[in-house]
């Protein structure tokens, strides 16, 4: 007779058994040097981290995850259900796992079935984990049966694995939307996502190691994904659209990831995986009616969504990263270090690294592409006023030397001094989109290529930004100009029409958009016969610019550049323009880690 699935469970004294057997084992040392658990040892200040463990996680999490593997990473976390009993708090980890496998269970995740020879087996693991929150502390202790996606074969245990993620911008553009238009901003996640996702493959696995050993003769048949499958997050995300399309839910054609309903109340849907953003009326109404088809937790109105800290106090909606930025000064060390009031170096510019400057790198042992990729998330999520410093340093991934470690350190320096900077999102926003585009010629001394960079704002609170090194070098700067605004308008037309198509905007004016080159502004205004001779070369795409001027899509306009609040974005400049710029653009330095997160979360009990 075939088992029943609840029958499989995890047996404390079996594995506490098996601890005793493997110490005592001849291969104990070995065992030990592979599941030692991951430990952070801090050397001192300005010093690199040194990571014990085999796999730095920050190189594999997506960026959204990384805030909490930064805090999380400074406890000892364990790497196997053994370790985990091994641990002071080892009754934690054991109600974590007998949580885990009764989710497992009520979700009828598999049948259990008899081994035959031709059965090929994807294995298991488990991913132990400690929530916190915004302030940093353990919330949780959580554990996830996972299976080793990296021994499934394409074509026989999967197929089609992409899923789409919500878009940063989109959810600054809703949330502006739902600042001006008083609407309820709530939280919710569905709990254990992808064991609500059904499987169109024929999957095994084989019993998960420390099950009941009067099992080891079975295996596993696997009805719906599981963490670790390749496709996973795919046949979640198609689960997840068919019952919001069932439910009168529309999705979005220019991102997949948010859902809308225009009738009364209307309602709009941010998703990324399980974590789910409610903009309406009346959000009780839909909260209700998700419960009936998924087990959620709801988090009321938001408040730490994708590492980011959401604070809605008087209808305004402030965004800010503070938690993260402590948790990147914890990290490497520097937390009582002294400030600075710029992000980047005065009068640096950034090259190659000669071979003996690698070299010297080389003997800190600190992994730069991890530290570049921890901030990167930080400058694309809440802090524009990082985003040129970090395009910088991207630059240099490959082969880095001390001096582009010595930059990354002073921008922990400014960090430190600029953690409450914040996205404010006003209630009275009344001005549609507005942009703004800048450039640097030649910039980067080592290619003579320029420097790119545009800002937009919806509502008066910015929700897109970009800087970026152009792709070839252009002999004049109204050029580099030019190219700059062709980037901005290609992302302000999806914007336009994204916003007309989830019905949050309906504007039929042209987007404004501020420039500090006269040249550029009048070959975008011109007929195609102006300064022909000069731009004739010009990519034939570029003049996508000048169809959109024609076509009043855009409406431009010249700023002298002493008054273009983006020009920190492509030069160094000092702290009062700096300063001036972001509180222009809607970036306040607001102490929202005491007073005004004390009177929001008032506000809402």
């Amino acid at each position: 007779m075939t088992p029943r699935v609840d029958e499989i469970r995890m047996d404390e004294d079996s594995l506490n058994s098996e601890m005793a057997d493997e110490i005592h084992s001849k291969n104990v040392e070995t065992n030990s040097q592979i599941n030692h658990p991951q430990k952070i040892k801090i050397i001192g200040p300005w010093h690199p981290t040194l990571i014990s463990s085999n796999i730095n996680q920050l190189n594999v999490l997506p960026f959204p995850r990384r805030g909490n593997a930064l805090i999380t990473n400074t406890m000892t976390i364990p790497s196997t259900h053994k370790n985990a009993l091994k641990y002071e708090n080892r009754i934690l980890w054991q109600q974590a796992i007998d949580k885990e496998l009764k989710n497992i269970n009520q979700h009828n995740m598999w049948e259990v079935i008899d081994q035959k020879e031709d059965y090929k087996f994807v294995g298991t693991t488990c991913i132990f984990r400690i929530k916190t929150n915004d302030r940093n502390e353990a919330t949780e202790h959580k554990v996830r049966l996972c299976s080793q996606g990296f021994s499934q074969t394409q074509g026989c245990d999967f197929n089609k694995t992409f899923a789409p993620t919500g878009r940063l911008n989109s959810l600054r553009t809703l949330i502006a939307f739902s600042s001006k238009n008083n609407l309820g901003f709530h939280q919710i996640d569905i709990k254990r996502a992808f064991l609500n996702a059904e499987l169109t493959e024929t999957i095994y696995l084989a019993i998960p190691q420390g099950l009941d050993e009067d099992q080891q003769q079975k295996c596993l048949r696997l009805r719906k994904a599981i963490y670790g499958l390749k496709q996973a997050p795919l046949a979640w995300y198609t689960r997840l659209k068919e019952w919001l399309v069932k439910t009168g839910f529309s999705v979005s054609i220019l991102d997949p990831c948010v859902f809308f309903k225009k009738k009364e109340p209307p309602t709009w849907i941010y998703i990324h995986v399980n974590d789910i953003a409610i903009f309406s009326k009346n959000v009780t109404v839909l909260k209700e009616e998700i419960k009936r088809g998924f087990d959620i937790k709801d988090f009321g109105p938001a408040d730490l969504i994708l590492g980011i800290n959401v604070t809605q106090l008087n209808g305004d909606i402030i965004l800010d990263q503070q938690h993260y930025s402590e948790a990147l000064l914890n990290l490497y060390g520097i937390s009582d270090c002294k400030e600075t009031s710029t992000p980047l170096v005065p009068n640096e510019h950034l090259g190659p690294a000669t071979g003996e400057e690698i070299e010297s790198f080389k003997l800190l042992k600190v992994n730069f592409r991890s530290a570049v990729g921890s901030i990167n998330y930080l400058s694309s999520a809440t802090r524009p006023d990082l985003a040129q410093t970090v395009s910088s340093l991207l630059q240099y991934l490959e082969n880095p030397g001390i001096q582009h470690w010595k930059s990354f350190l002073h921008i922990l320096r400014y960090l430190k001094g600029s953690q409450e900077l914040s996205l404010l999102y006003p209630r009275n926003g009344k001005e549609g989109i507005i942009a703004y585009s800048d450039a640097d010629w030649g910039n980067y001394k080592a290619t003579r290529r320029s420097i790119s960079s545009y800002m937009a704002s919806f509502e008066r609170g910015l929700v897109n930004w970009k800087t970026r090194k152009q792709q070839s070098v252009l002999t004049l700067t109204a050029k580099a100009w030019y190219k700059s605004l062709c980037n901005l308008t290609s992302e302000l037309l999806w914007l336009k029409q994204w916003t007309a198509e989830v019905g949050i905007s309906n504007a039929q004016s042209p987007i404004l958009i501020w420039n500090d080159n006269q040249s550029c502004i009048n070959t975008a205004n011109s007929d195609s016969n102006f300064n022909k001779k000069r731009m004739k070369h010009v990519d034939i795409q570029l003049h996508f610019v000048r169809e959109g001027v024609q076509s009043k899509d855009f409406l431009l306009k010249y700023v002298p550049s002493g008054n273009m609040l983006v020009d920190f974005s492509t030069k160094s400049v000092n702290r009062n323009v700096l300063e001036r710029a972001l509180c222009a653009l809607g970036i306040l330095r607001l102490n929202v880690r005491g007073d005004v997160r004390e009177l929001a979360k008032k506000s809402h009990d």
